[in-house]
């Protein structure tokens, strides 16, 4: 479980005030019924120099208590003018509270950040990349990269490894974001058919949220809304998938 922010701007400088509010939600945001208040299991930033995918950190301690670390990796990614930028808090469901099981992701060019729970994740088979921590959304990770192909023209292929898992786990969301050079891409799922211990399936829908909003600066996409402007909910099963230039060419359920 998580919260989540994803930036796509050619002035990432300009969105600044997205990452700083956001740090309001480690300590604020949504839970699920009769869980601890926070998103304090660690944390992350990831974007680009150029072409390339840099993380430019990750903790397994608490975002709060590294405000002023998460600050200065923030004016860091800001004067990168990466292209895309991933943030992510844990609130950790499945895999122990360590470096190596925690968001974002990097691998071969792609960053990647989940917010769910796959219960049976090892029906997710990998072939050729080793997973350095525990997690089921590394795995879910990797076994994306492995099977996605081309850079390019990976959409069809990435919906139909969507459906694949869908069908083949039993998840409570596969809400996720993933980046690569040229593409970000957020997709919204949750099940109302299974759950973690002790919760209700119906829970899920209004805690694996994603909105986006569009102005000037970009397009943010984030697990909850930050600001009082206008943001748009993004439905269940739905992929939204934005170019470099802040162009959305896939809204599409799948």
């Amino acid at each position: 479980m998580c919260r989540m922010l994803a930036v796509a701007s050619r002035n990432i400088e300009d969105t600044k005030k997205y990452f700083d509010i956001f740090l309001n939600l480690a300590s604020y945001g949504k839970v699920k019924p009769f869980r601890k208040e926070g998103h304090h299991d660690g944390w992350g930033a990831a974007g680009f120099l150029g072409y390339k995918a840099v993380l430019f950190h990750k903790s397994s301690k608490d975002v709060v208590e590294e405000k002023d670390l998460y600050l200065k990796t923030i004016n860091k990614l800001l004067v990168s003018y990466s292209r895309f930028a991933i943030v992510h808090f844990r609130k950790a469901s499945k895999g122990s509270i360590k470096f190596e099981n925690t968001h974002p992701f990097v691998y071969d060019n792609w960053i990647f950040a989940h917010n769910g729970t796959i219960m049976n994740v090892e029906k997710l088979k990998l072939k050729n990349i080793f997973c350095k921590g525990n997690t089921d959304s590394e795995r879910f990770f990797n076994f994306i990269v492995e099977n996605i192909g081309s850079y390019i023209n990976f959409i069809p292929k990435l919906i139909d490894l969507i459906r694949y898992v869908k069908l083949n786990t039993k998840h409570t969301s596969l809400t996720f974001l993933l980046a690569n050079e040229s593409f970000l891409c957020t997709y919204r799922e949750y099940s109302l058919k299974y759950a973690e211990d002790n919760d209700n399936p119906i829970w899920n829908r209004d805690y694996y949220t994603l909105y986006y909003t569009k102005n000037n600066n970009g397009i943010i996409f984030c697990s909850e809304p930050l600001t009082k402007e206008k943001w748009y909910p993004i439905r269940n099963s739905h992929l939204v998938v934005v170019e470099r230039d802040e162009h959305i060419v896939f809204n599409e359920k799948i």
